[in-house]
């Protein structure tokens, strides 16, 4: 069963990167560059991993991650040197980031909660 990954974003580049670099049967991945379907959709398919930028379009991704009710493993996304993690988040990866860090992290989740490897 393939990983459950979102990333939401609304620099559209950065998702179409995400999307081509995670593209595998591995990982079942939806990018989102508007938050409000990002967040219908994590609150009706309960994603593994939430990747939520911290600047976007109409909210912050601290509203965007307490808006989605599941359990997922939610991660900040920010190149803001002065934004704290809030409790809703359970990782903080600042920008620029690289790709091959951000599957190391999905792998490593995954990992620590004992469920399959990439």
């Amino acid at each position: 069963m393939p990983i459950k990954v979102v990333y939401i974003d609304d620099e559209e580049m950065l998702c179409q990167m995400f999307k081509e670099y995670l593209h595998s049967d591995e990982i079942d991945l939806a990018v989102f560059t508007d938050e409000q379907p990002g967040i219908e959709y994590c609150n009706n398919n309960n994603p593994d991993l939430i990747f939520i930028d911290y600047r976007l379009k109409k909210q912050n991704g601290t509203d965007v991650a307490k808006a989605i009710s599941s359990d997922s493993i939610k991660i900040l996304i920010t190149g803001e040197l002065d934004v704290t993690m809030d409790t809703c988040f359970d990782h903080k990866i600042e920008k620029p980031y690289r790709l091959a860090d951000i599957k190391t992290f999905i792998v490593e989740a995954f990992k620590n909660k004992g469920l399959q490897k990439l």
